[in-house]
């Protein structure tokens, strides 16, 4: 599933405004041994304004236990961010950004060969975000507090996300990583886990709207009955428009 791609364009001013299609390979494999072997499209669209930006985007994933072509998993994300500018005689300040987000999907998936369908506990976001400019390469960091429907508390998310062009812009970098609480939703519920959750991705550019590469999804205490730290690559075409 992916995460805010875009949230750095806000700092590139030769980006008014971008939208673009995925769609990828995926070609992990589970703790038992078991094949991904499927597709995920991907939609994204990033749009700045005098006030800050807008962010959504919507994922599938084609691996319906009765279709293996049909949807398995549907997901999207929308953020807002907003700047303030009212503090310009302060740097830190004024680069800070009020983040507000909503999460939600729905899964599904068979048991005994019995088809069932589960909503992903939708989640309301809300903190502040900061750039960081190491040796020019710039990293957002975005601390949230985070509702997850459900939860029998309030829960945090810290995320990080880049996006840079190398070799004459011929390569983009670009992905988020993620940490989080929630609740043991397959254990005891009122205990607490550490969720991570990262896409990694490097593009090669061969037009300025054709790029081919390659993503890699990282999960710790993500995927239901899993006990280590699952890497899934994918290889992917994108087309910008």
């Amino acid at each position: 599933m992916k995460k805010q791609l875009f949230i750095l364009l806000s700092f590139f001013p030769t980006f008014i405004f971008s939208q673009n299609v995925q769609l990828h390979y995926d070609f992990g494999r589970y703790e038992d041994g078991t094949h991904r072997d499927f597709f995920v499209s991907t939609f994204e669209m990033f749009k700045p304004d005098s006030l800050g930006y807008t962010f959504l985007f919507i994922d599938f994933e084609f691996d319906s236990p009765d279709n293996p072509r049909g949807v398995s998993l549907g997901y999207f994300e929308i953020s807002r961010e907003f700047y303030m500018p009212w503090f310009k005689k302060n740097k830190f300040i004024n680069e800070l950004g009020l983040h507000v987000e909503y999460n939600d999907g729905s899964l599904i998936y068979s048991d005994e060969n019995i088809v069932y369908g589960e909503n992903l506990r939708g989640s309301w976001l809300a903190g502040l975000g900061y750039p960081v400019r190491p040796g020019g390469f710039t990293l957002n960091t975005m601390l949230l507090y985070k509702y997850i429907r459900g939860s029998v508390a309030p829960d945090f998310q810290l995320t990080f996300a880049w996006y840079h062009f190398l070799f004459n812009d011929k390569v983009t970098i670009s992905g988020f990583l993620d940490f989080w609480s929630q609740d043991d939703f397959y254990g005891d519920p009122e205990e607490k886990v550490l969720v991570i959750y990262g896409e990694p991705q490097l593009w090669y550019n061969i037009t300025p709207y054709l790029a081919v590469g390659s993503e890699v999804k990282i999960g710790y205490n993500f995927y239901p009955g899993s006990s280590r730290t699952e890497f899934f690559p994918t290889l992917g075409v994108k087309w910008e428009f």
